[in-house]
């Protein structure tokens, strides 16, 4: 490894600050990709649309896995600069990516394989079947060239460098516009391939942003070995990264099933409040960008000091994070309490809908004043190699108090009830993450 910055000196605040921008340009990249295909399909009419929705399922799968793929290595690889062990970091990049191909290969045949009878159990009607076949028998084929940069971008971010790994998710989204209306509606001689063409387009944009990423860890950070793999050290690679990967990529997973359930509540009092609450969950999905930035860089900061046995600076990086997110969450709910009813105009022209996402925004963003610090807490969590706490802390979070205590809303408040119900869960999982943690670094500078 030629090249990392140095996390384990210098100030704590201007490496939390350094790094929060362009995790967020990262983030938007993610969101711009995602959106990208279904706003030019959306030109070919509803039932295209439709298809690409069925996918959506499918494709956040993949994604969950290889988020929980990345703060595996992130962890891993952040922990072994901290140590200074530059081969070990070598062998940790190289097998992470190797495990991310291998698994990511096996998917994507049991997704060819699959993909049809998932479709239909899903509800693919006769109409929107054959498409939605189709978009995911392509993106099967390109899928472990969609996970690996993911993978390798996480492990850029353990040598404390989160810009390029930022410009290379905004190159591939970028790229990723540029090739949908060329493959979906044609150019030219170039024939119109409607939804393949847009499965086609971000196949191939995912396949450059691989390329940039291996090139970087590869020429940049020399962080990559081309020896033959010893099979003993692969395997003990391969643990360490899915010891830390397994239990966030499952617990990843709730977030949707949460959402899902929240939604069926919702559901029981009418086409307004589920249509208010799934816009609010857009634009709160676009004010958490910055807390989940910051947390995302975390894992590195705190990887690289808990490595070099600097519990302090892990306490500092712990406790600036959830500071900086208690601020930032403040100003959310400022411009909230101003400016939420003029934000939901954009969404809608009913005044119903338009009074519920005013009422969710002010509500939920109340909630998140503590809620980022066990989002926080968790990605803490896994970077000192503690995964079972972040998964048993989301848990808490998501299945042990949001969930039950929206419930009880519904039932005592009807929809505010439900928002406030959450909003509360939220609050309290913040309170009971920085008890807890602050518990543990206690103990651990004692020992």
């Amino acid at each position: 490894m030629r090249r990392h910055i140095d996390l384990t000196n210098g100030s704590l605040g201007c490496h939390i600050l350094r790094m929060t921008p362009p995790m967020v340009m990262g983030f938007f990249a993610m969101i711009v990709f995602n959106l990208t295909d279904a706003w030019f399909v959306s030109r070919l009419g509803t039932v295209p649309l439709a298809a690409i929705g069925f996918t959506f399922p499918l494709v956040m799968i993949f994604y969950s896995l290889a988020l929980g793929l990345g703060i595996g290595t992130s962890s891993c690889v952040s922990r072994a600069i901290g140590q200074g062990n530059p081969e070990r970091v070598k062998h940790l990049t190289t097998y992470s990516l190797l495990l991310a191909l291998l698994l990511m290969g096996v998917l994507a045949v049991l997704g060819q394989i699959f993909a049809a009878p998932i479709l239909r159990m899903m509800g693919a009607s006769r109409e929107t079947f054959p498409l939605a076949l189709t978009y995911m028998r392509i993106w099967f084929c390109f899928a472990p060239f969609a996970v690996l940069p993911m993978v390798g971008n996480n492990a850029v971010r353990s040598t404390g460098d989160t810009l390029r790994p930022g410009l290379i998710m905004a190159g591939g989204a970028l790229l990723n516009i540029c090739l949908d209306p060329i493959f979906i509606f044609g150019l030219g001689k170039f024939p119109a391939l409607g939804v393949a063409g847009a499965a086609i387009a971000t196949g191939i944009a995912r396949m450059a942003t691989m390329i940039l990423s291996i090139w970087l860890l590869h020429f940049r950070f020399r962080m990559l070995s081309w020896a033959r793999p010893v099979w003993s050290e692969l395997l003990a690679a391969w643990r360490s990264i899915l010891f830390v990967a397994a239990p966030a990529a499952a617990t990843n997973l709730l977030l949707p099933v949460t959402s899902g359930v929240i939604i069926h509540f919702i559901a029981g009092f009418g086409v307004a409040a589920v249509a208010a609450t799934t816009a609010g969950q857009r634009i709160e999905g676009f004010a958490y960008m910055v807390p989940m930035a910051m947390g995302t860089g975390l894992i590195p900061i705190i990887g690289q000091n808990w490595g070099a046995g600097r519990l302090d600076r892990v306490r500092g990086a712990w406790v600036r994070t959830n500071c900086y997110g208690i601020v930032y969450a403040l100003i959310c709910l400022v411009v909230a309490l101003f400016f939420a009813p003029v934000i939901a105009t954009w969404f809608t022209r009913d005044p119903e809908v338009d009074r519920l996402i005013t009422l969710y925004l002010r509500i939920i963003l109340a909630g998140a004043v503590l809620q980022h610090s066990s989002v926080h807490t968790g990605f803490a969590f896994n970077a000192i190699e503690m995964p079972l706490h972040a998964s048993a802390l989301m848990a808490i979070r998501l299945v042990g108090l949001v969930i039950p205590l929206a419930w009880i809303g519904s039932r005592l408040a009807g929809v505010p009830g439900i928002f406030a119900g959450m909003a509360l869960g939220q609050g309290l999982s913040g309170i009971i993450a920085m008890l807890w943690f602050g518990r543990i670094l206690k103990t651990k500078r004692a020992a």
